[in-house]
């Protein structure tokens, strides 16, 4: 099947965004979860059409499925239209284009849109009524969102929100963000796994999904990983699905956690900028491991990939303009001297694939991106990219074991 077909098809199965539309620009709302009654009604009632399965017996399944008891919400059946909010982020950067990770075409085909979305009030559910010629996917990708109401209705996705390792940009992280993501929308993907292999046991489980992020591009593989490599991360922690809770009352710091089913900390690293000419810092983020392996994976094959980004231990993007021009000193920070050796090794045949040498620095092929590669200390790599001017003037100084300060000569 073509990748753009198996992904439409998949739109049916996942649900939507665990209370948002796009993974790496929304934050779950402020308003405080409901506090539940003491007798949860777990009627659902459902509101603008017709759904073709029973919608009260689906959520009682899944309540029975994860041990809870909370009130049923308001199911609402939206025309394709009101559900027009991509599941992706669509915002472009030069960083982004530089490393490949870009989004589809508005009109592609292959853009992921919302089957359905459960805001993070725990009270409705929101479903695409485009989905509903298939009762049997359409019941999976409801119950998929009733196991969002049953996280939001007992206020579990603040546990999971209020993790904040430190980050010296202040606010919340790219990377915690998307590791909230794979644990919000991988618990409700391995529910819905388990609700599939009792309830629609002739209906494949995760054959479509593993599929369709093997095949994804990097974009809406970023995307995917939070149902798919979320699960894997769930699967891994709990037994069953009525110990869910205890996924997101402990819940992982990083994406490097979820991908290594691990406690590792985020590791200590300070990012400085000084004397920077005509350039200005405009803002910093920390993308984490999981988006540095798919960007790597653009261009290296799977296993890789996975082994050049593996030793993570902290990440700075810094994001400078001149005017109308941009560029970014992406400093990496390895758990030890080997893995930033291999992580250097593995970024050589990388830009091989996608940019010619020309000197100290790397010439994009299709593109205006320049690189260059400097190694701070023997655990920290600072990769220069964006604009040609900056990534040849940029100076690199370590000034401490964990700390690299950037500047820009003359």
């Amino acid at each position: 099947m073509r990748r753009a077909a198996l992904l439409t098809a998949l739109l049916v199965v996942l649900a939507g965004c665990g209370g948002v539309a796009d993974v790496a620009v929304t934050e779950p709302p402020d308003d405080p979860t409901p506090a539940p009654t003491d007798t949860p009604t777990t009627d659902v009632q459902v509101i603008g059409g017709d759904l073709p399965f029973d919608a009260t017996t689906a959520f009682e399944r899944v309540l029975n499925l994860t041990g809870e008891r909370v009130d049923g919400p308001v199911v609402y059946v939206e025309s394709p239209a009101a559900m027009e909010r991509s599941i992706l982020d669509t915002r472009r950067s030069g960083f982004r284009a530089a490393l490949g990770v870009e989004p589809p075409p508005r009109n592609s085909s292959e853009r992921l849109r919302l089957a359905a979305y459960a805001p993070a009030d725990g009270n409705a559910v929101h479903v695409n009524e485009a989905i509903l010629a298939n009762g049997t996917r359409a019941e999976v990708t409801v119950a998929h969102e009733f196991v969002h109401t049953v996280q939001f209705r007992n206020g579990w996705q603040e546990s999971v929100w209020n993790v904040d390792p430190a980050f010296d940009a202040g606010g919340i992280s790219y990377d915690r963000r998307l590791t909230y993501y794979l644990v919000i929308e991988g618990a409700a993907t391995y529910v819905e796994t388990r609700y599939v292999r009792q309830f629609v046991p002739g209906m494949a489980d995760g054959d479509a999904l593993a599929a369709a992020y093997a095949d994804a591009s990097a974009y809406e593989r970023l995307n995917l990983a939070r149902y798919h490599l979320g699960a894997e991360y769930v699967d891994e922690r709990v037994d069953s699905p009525a110990a869910l809770e205890t996924v997101h009352r402990n819940p992982p710091e990083s994406a490097e956690q979820v991908l290594h089913n691990s406690t590792d900390p985020v590791e200590s690293l300070t990012v400085t900028t000084t004397e920077t000419g005509d350039w200005t810092e405009r803002g910093r983020d920390r993308q984490g491991e999981l988006f540095l392996r798919v960007a790597l994976r653009t261009e290296l094959n799977r296993s890789t990939a996975v082994d050049a980004a593996h030793g993570w231990g902290d990440d700075r993007r810094i994001t400078f303009e001149c005017g109308n021009r941009t560029a970014t000193a992406w400093t990496l920070h390895w758990d030890d001297a080997e893995n930033a050796t291999e992580f250097e090794a593995a970024f050589d045949r990388y830009l091989e694939s996608k940019a010619t040498r020309n000197g100290s620095v790397w010439e994009q092929t299709d593109g205006p991106a320049t690189y260059r590669v400097v190694e701070a200390t023997d655990e920290t790599t600072v990769v220069l990219l964006g604009d040609e001017t900056f990534v040849r003037a940029a100076t690199v100084n370590a000034t401490g074991e964990n700390a690299v300060d950037i500047g820009v000569a003359g």
